[in-house]
């Protein structure tokens, strides 16, 4: 009988053939390159082909650096002809959010604040992505200072007159145009799980304190976390384990419960985003994993509270490193607002919503005394376009902010781990996240695999619909 090993390493052979490499998963350009139908060479030389045809439009990076990459490819390729891979991620493009040093490539938080401000030397992770056999493509772009949900000028690969989400929208939009097939973003709010529903790729948030932040510029001390961002449950694994991560065994995901709110209404998703949403969990409960009915409190009573934390932690980082109020000439009004604004919070204010968001934090970590995973939607709505992200009302942040963060911004501070993978397309083509929640990356990383056997939304890819009509 022949293994499904050999089945899958037989398939992808054949994918690879059919398909342009830039767009094969992870696992899949692992094992065409392990098998030599690949080289490191000719998939980075794939992924800079699509950089140049698409980069124009998408605007994914601030830095490209085509020949380091070249010279790593090269360099990966030789080695692989002499001792074979080092991991799964030998050879593979990648893409660096430009809050992580890169040794001798800018690190600029995507800001005119840190202009000339060059790496001396690489994060942990990126360290780590290098001896895992990674290739680095550039630094991909993010909202500034990880501070919002547009990462403008970078557009939606699915429609360039839509976001891609943020912060990390430039690693996002680069992975789901095929411009690398992987990247590293960071989420404070949501700024990993935002992008990958609104692209149509997979992220993981993990828990705070299990990947190292050193050599990462801060946004909110306490709320930060980094993360692998690919277009699968399975890539997620993979770059997860390159970069310190240590899910363990897998679980057996048929012995987990997953709970659902007795009321959709609570995460407030438009009926197209709760629909989708839907019929994937109804996918995972048919597959095994049980079914629990929990109560949740409506997430929107979360956004004022949550947000002092954010926005405190926010000006100490800004003030402590001497960049604000010294250069707010060169930041983005936005930032700047928010900044100016979380000065402006006495004391007495910021105790008003402690024992608030106490209480909220208590009721949501209840429900992980019930089930193993809380399903939601990631995004209330898919990706909306950039004039309508432009509007702006009453508060301190603009709509778009609160209402992207919404439901993925609960989950930093309470601790927990998270992941979205893509469930289904809206009326207009545009992509749907699955947002699963849990206390350990394990369970997240099981389920996302299960519900990834038995649907192909991660497979589908934006084709021609990268420009604007």
């Amino acid at each position: 009988m022949v293994s499904a090993l050999v089945v899958s390493a037989l398939m992808t052979i054949v994918s690879y053939l059919v398909t342009d490499p830039a767009d094969l998963d992870i696992a899949q350009s692992a094992l065409a390159i392990a098998s030599g139908d690949l080289s490191p060479a000719e998939l980075t030389a794939d992924c800079f082909r699509r950089i140049d045809e698409l980069e124009p439009t998408i605007k994914a990076f601030v830095t490209v650096d085509a020949e380091g990459a070249k010279e790593q490819a090269d360099r990966l390729t030789e080695e692989l002809s002499r001792s074979g891979p080092r991991s799964p991620l030998h050879g593979v493009p990648v893409g660096i959010k430009d809050l992580v040093d890169v040794e001798g490539l800018p690190t600029t938080a995507s800001s005119r604040v840190l202009e000339g401000n060059v790496a001396s030397s690489d994060a942990t992770i990126v360290s780590r992505l290098r001896a895992a056999g990674a290739v680095i493509v550039g630094k991909t772009n993010t909202q500034e200072f990880a501070y919002g949900v547009v990462s403008a000028p970078t557009c939606n690969p699915w429609d360039s007159n839509r976001i891609p989400g943020g912060s990390s929208g430039g690693t996002a939009a680069a992975i789901a145009a095929g411009m690398t097939l992987g990247g590293i973003g960071t989420d404070t709010a949501g700024s990993i799980r935002i992008p990958a529903s609104l692209c149509g790729i997979s992220g993981l948030k993990p828990r705070p304190d299990v990947i190292p932040l050193d050599g990462i510029i801060p946004l909110a001390p306490s709320l930060d976390a980094c993360g692998p961002m690919a277009r699968t449950g399975e890539d997620l694994r993979l770059l997860f384990e390159a970069i310190g991560g240590a899910p363990g065994a897998p679980p057996d995901p048929q012995r987990l419960r997953i709970a659902v709110p007795e009321s959709s209404e609570v995460a407030g998703a438009s009926p197209e985003v709760a629909r989708a949403v839907d019929a994937a969990i109804a996918l995972l409960v048919d597959a095994g994993p049980r079914r629990v009915t929990v109560d949740l409190r409506p997430f929107v009573e979360w956004d004022r509270p949550r947000s002092m934390i954010l926005m405190i932690e926010a000006l100490d980082v800004h003030r402590s490193r001497g960049w604000y109020p010294g250069r707010s000439d060169r930041y983005s009004d936005e930032t700047l607002g928010s900044l100016r604004y979380a000065e402006r919070l006495t004391p007495d204010k910021i105790e008003t919503f402690r024992a608030p968001l106490a209480a909220l934090v208590d009721s949501f970590q209840a429900v992980f005394e019930q089930a193993d995973v809380l399903a939601l939607p990631t995004t209330q709505v898919t990706a909306p376009t950039i004039e309508e992200s432009s509007a702006r009302d009453d508060g301190h942040r603009t709509p778009v902010v609160r209402n992207l963060t919404r439901i993925c911004g609960p989950v930093n501070v309470c601790r927990l781990a998270a992941i979205s993978i893509p469930c289904g397309f809206d009326e207009n083509e545009l992509p749907i996240g699955l947002h699963l929640i849990g206390k350990d990356e394990a369970n997240l990383l099981a389920l996302a695999r299960l519900y990834q056997t038995v649907t192909d939304w991660h497979t589908k890819r934006p084709n021609g619909a990268t420009q604007a009509p």
